[in-house]
């Protein structure tokens, strides 16, 4: 069986509860089987209607036939509908998806009830009542309980699409923070394999550079010294932080910084602990130093650069991430407006910050200049 969501629950509950009310008595201690059984044993629906409802008040039972009428028409439709919500009931039990008349009803019963309640008021032919104030409350009340769980059930339809988008997006986060640590684990692997290789042919790469000497090829020598500095220097992984994920994603976007000649200055202190789980430090600083890069990709003409600065004074941790931007940001509310082309999850970045800030009841700022942006987080640790 599946998961027993919020709206089935209430469902349930709900239809129950309808089911409960119609087996109130409550014409003249009799349910609307009562009635409608002394209706048929009599088979006089308006004497039926003057004895059980109006028996004390026999001078007005000549003017009662059309309220009769349109009373028994009502308990039909109850009837009918309360056998409609019983299937209904049972299909929900069973996690099928039942069809939904309760609005097509509710609007049956309105119409019924403003017949009743307004088409036999006879005030010129007598000063009484053709029908019970209970009849009334109770028409009422079975109105208001269907009316809330439509509306109930509008709202648990509204929260479940919203949470499902949420569960989305959460497992896209779960992906992305994934693909992003493997990623990084790869490069840092082949470039450890490359390390290790350029040392294992040492050997190998000093009998070349005696050869070059020897035979006095200096543009040669100096050309294979470059190539052999770059690929011993290529593997430097610089610990910042302490924190293994957080140093990964500094040198993997260092990096990337320097593939698009941007300029990244890292100002860092060792810490012994951070807050965030590391799906949480792939969210939060991915996507901060990913919004950076692709600020500064879009400058033209201009210096490109990015200075980032984590450090921690007593409990409190504070990061800032300054970039050259090529002009200000549009802005929506409390955030900026996407210039990504493609539609999906671009919007979903500021408010995973944001949340994952909340979350650690910290502190998120942005300031906007003409030619930069900065941005300010402040958590516990």
């Amino acid at each position: 069986m599946k998961e027993w969501t919020r709206k089935r629950k209430a469902d349930i509950v709900m239809g129950i509860i309808l089911q409960v009310y119609f087996l109130v008595p409550w014409i003249h201690h009799h349910t609307m089987y009562g009635y409608l059984y002394q209706a048929l044993k009599m088979n006089d629906y308006v004497r039926t209607y003057n004895e059980m409802l109006l028996p004390s008040l026999k001078k007005i039972w000549g003017y009662t036939k059309p309220t009769a009428f349109v009373f028994l028409c009502i308990l039909f439709l109850m009837l009918f509908f309360q056998i409609v919500e019983f299937m209904r009931l049972y299909h929900i039990f069973i996690n099928e998806r039942p069809s939904d008349y309760r609005g097509f009803f509710w609007i049956l019963f309105m119409i019924a009830f403003a017949v009743f309640n307004d088409g036999f008021t006879y005030e010129d032919v007598t000063e009484y009542s053709l029908y019970p104030v209970y009849g009334e409350i109770y028409m009422i009340l079975l109105l208001v309980l269907v009316g809330v769980w439509i509306i109930l059930d509008a709202l648990l339809d509204t929260w479940e699409s919203e949470h499902a988008m949420l569960l989305t997006e959460l497992e896209e986060q779960e992906k992305k923070a994934l693909q992003t640590k493997v990623q990084i684990l790869e490069e840092r692997y082949q470039e450890m394999l490359k390390s290790r290789k350029v040392v294992h042919d040492m050997k190998n790469h000093i009998l070349a550079l005696k050869n070059y000497d020897q035979e006095q090829n200096w543009s040669g020598l100096h050309e294979y010294l470059n190539e052999l500095s770059e690929d011993i220097l290529e593997y430097n992984f610089h610990v910042w932080t302490g924190n293994h994920m957080l140093d990964m994603i500094l040198n993997q976007k260092e990096k990337d910084a320097q593939r698009q000649k941007a300029d990244m200055q890292i100002d860092t202190e060792v810490f012994s602990t951070l807050p965030f789980t590391d799906r949480e430090i792939i969210s939060l600083f991915g996507n901060l130093l990913d919004n950076a890069l692709e600020a500064c990709e879009q400058i033209k003409g201009k210096e490109r650069w990015i200075r980032i600065k984590i450090k921690k004074k007593n409990q409190l941790i504070y990061i800032e991430i300054a970039n050259a931007i090529a002009k200000k940001p549009d802005q929506n509310g409390s955030g900026f407006i996407s210039t990504k082309k493609e539609n999906g999850l671009h919007g979903y970045g500021m408010r995973n910050i944001r949340d994952i800030v909340e979350k650690y009841e910290g502190i998120f700022q942005y300031e906007i200049r003409d030619e930069s942006l900065m941005v300010i987080i402040s958590v516990y640790a």
